[in-house]
């Protein structure tokens, strides 16, 4: 499954279901987890987490992404949601 996550404060809920399996990809405010300096990195890592590239940019923050998690554009997007047969946006 894709887990689309829109903003951080939902990431304590989603380490309740995700699987080793899904793929979880941080957008709009939810990319500021992927900082390791973030109070929220500790609920992602370790999980397979992608950022999208234009959140991470239009809030100046693509220089501290963490190496663990994958930074993707809109195609990297489009391509994860073709792997997965189901997907669940997080607001």
């Amino acid at each position: 499954m894709l887990h689309i996550v829109k903003s951080p404060c939902v990431l304590e809920e989603l380490n309740t279901v995700v699987d080793v399996s899904d793929d979880v990809l941080l957008i709009e405010g939810a990319v500021y987890a992927a900082n390791p300096q973030h109070r929220d990195f500790a609920k992602v890592k370790g999980l397979n987490v992608s950022a999208l590239i234009n959140d991470l940019d239009a809030r100046g923050i693509a220089n501290r992404v963490s190496p663990s998690v994958s930074v993707l554009d809109y195609r990297g997007f489009v391509s994860l949601t073709v792997k997965h047969s189901s997907s669940l946006t997080w607001g």
